[in-house]
């Protein structure tokens, strides 16, 4: 459940600047855009933090690895896991917007996401730490040291 609102309200604050710039130029087309990605985050919020979680403990990136080491963790979780998912809310939001799907803006969204994830990805890994200890959840990085 943590994980589940710290991605919806991640990629509200981000992806409406986002959406504009992909090319969604209405209030109708974000709209639309942000209402597919906070029904599509409320499913994958939640199997993204296990994934991080996944990734940290196969890396063995724990609380003590370096900065650049964590920072590559979340790029690599946030490309694979979050570059799809976005790509098809630009979609959603294209034929809310325009009333037909238009691949090139969701192409478009593809490689904007992923030319932003240096910066968006591990800042969305703080952010999703800093939403799991609000909640006194283990970070990742924590998790990654059990062996249970």
């Amino acid at each position: 459940m943590v994980d589940t609102l710290g991605s919806i309200s991640y990629s509200l604050i981000l992806g409406a600047g986002l959406d504009y710039y992909t090319g969604l130029k209405t209030l109708k087309g974000i709209i639309g855009s942000r209402a597919s990605a906070t029904l599509m985050n409320s499913v994958t919020g939640g199997p993204y933090g296990l994934w991080r979680d996944f990734l940290y403990k196969k890396t063995k990136t724990t609380e003590k690895s370096s900065k650049i080491k964590k920072y590559l963790v979340d790029l690599v979780a946030f490309n694979i896991f979050q570059v799809p998912i976005y790509g098809l809310a630009v979609g959603i939001g294209g034929l809310v917007q325009d009333g037909e799907l238009n691949f090139n803006k969701m192409i478009k969204g593809y490689k904007n996401l992923a030319l932003l994830s240096p910066l968006i990805g591990p800042t969305m890994g703080l952010y999703m730490n800093y939403f799991r200890k609000s909640f006194k959840v283990s970070t990742s990085e924590k998790r990654a040291t059990n062996t249970n």
